[in-house]
């Protein structure tokens, strides 16, 4: 044991929130007793110890003093066997993945392993926008539950990414909600300005000391993060004037915004960021060029949006394309990406995107149905 019984009540009384009077009301007992507990001037009795537990959401270990390594481990642990149910696009494995981690989280509440995993996976399942993974039958109760384990990972992670993580959490689900006043205060809590980054810090920071190989790697990252901004801004700037039937104009953003990643990338292959899962720039602009009823730019829009994966998956060996290929610009050629993409993902991805129900008027060309053809035999 790391820590006495008396260290470990006022060290969950002080992550909770509770002052001694408030845990004494909680378990029946005085503030007088709570505080000799914690002054080590005597213990609480044996029968005390389940309601302790309770009041803090632990396991009784913790109360004993069970070192919160272990705790960790644990948690580690059970997200692993969690995740190794989940299957790409499989609705019941990603609620099978989710009901391990919320068990995993009635014996350690507080983790902030399970409740970061949690509130993501949450509010996958949560937001009708996500189409195939809406757990309809269950969304409002995990809705609920996602916002909860938002305000505590608010309340009590020492991480200002899990934090922002979770008020993002938030935005998104109180603007399904339609309750857009919260979602607004939420937003508010985000800064202005996009360069105020940790990359961007720390590159800072690595060239005042003179480590510019430090400094290249994290202005590498930055900037692959940024591109990626521009573009998922881009394709809602797009989106926002289409849905306006503004589709002209939703061609030039689409077109400006292209020529910008076509610029910073040249010849190279970009990184393997296009949203999937709710249609990408290309996809985008072929929509809105079929609404001006011009077919010929709508399909090469659709080759192009799947193009540069088939020639990318062409030269590359065996069952994954490694990251090296997707940092070859010299804008992010060091940046720490380390993961690569699997050939099958990126074939069942590019399938699902020729399938947008948007563009199945060009399915019976025979220019679609030869993109169609050259995805299957990746």
């Amino acid at each position: 044991m790391t820590n006495s019984i008396g260290q470990n009540i006022k060290r969950l009384r002080g992550e909770r929130g509770f002052t001694q009077e408030e845990l004494a009301e909680l378990i029946n007992v005085t503030p007088q007793a709570v505080s000799k507990w914690e002054n080590e001037s005597g213990l609480p009795d044996i029968s005390q110890i389940i309601p302790l537990a309770s009041a803090f959401g632990v396991s009784t270990d913790i109360i004993f003093g069970l070192d919160i390594a272990d705790e960790n481990a644990e948690a580690l642990k059970i997200t692993e066997e969690a995740m190794a149910l989940q299957k790409y696009g499989d609705a019941a494995g990603y609620l099978a993945v989710y009901d391990r981690l919320t068990e995993g989280l009635k014996k350690y509440p507080c983790s902030m392993t399970l409740l970061n995993n949690c509130m993501r996976l949450g509010l996958t399942l949560s937001l009708p926008k996500n189409g195939r993974l809406y757990a309809a039958g269950r969304a409002n109760k995990i809705a609920a539950e996602t916002k909860r384990q938002a305000e505590l990972i608010i309340a009590h992670s020492k991480s200002v990414s899990d934090i922002m993580g979770a008020r993002e959490a938030l935005i998104l689900l109180y603007t399904a909600e339609a309750d857009y006043g919260r979602a607004i205060a939420e937003a508010a809590e985000f800064p202005v300005r996009t360069d105020q980054t940790l990359y961007s810090h720390l590159a800072g920071i690595y060239a005042d000391m003179g480590d510019r190989d430090r400094a290249i790697t994290y202005l590498c990252s930055d900037i692959y993060y940024s591109v990626q901004g521009l573009e998922n801004d881009a394709a809602r700037l797009g989106k926002a004037y289409f849905d306006g039937g503004r589709y002209e104009e939703a061609i030039e953003v689409y077109e400006a915004a292209l020529a910008i990643l076509d610029g910073a990338f040249g010849e190279y292959p970009r990184p393997p960021y296009h949203d999937f899962e709710s249609g990408d720039l290309y996809i985008l602009l072929a929509e809105a060029y079929l609404k001006v009823g011009d077919n010929e730019s709508t399909m090469r829009s659709v080759e192009r949006a799947v193009g540069y994966y088939l020639e990318l998956a062409a030269v590359c060996d065996g069952e994954e394309i490694a990251p090296g290929h997707f940092t070859k610009s010299p804008l992010i050629r060091k940046t720490e990406v380390t993961t690569g993409v699997k050939k099958a993902v990126i074939k069942k991805k590019l399938l699902e995107k020729l399938e947008c129900k948007e563009i199945q008027s060009l399915a019976e060309e025979n220019r679609f149905k030869e993109l169609c053809r050259r995805i299957r035999r990746m």
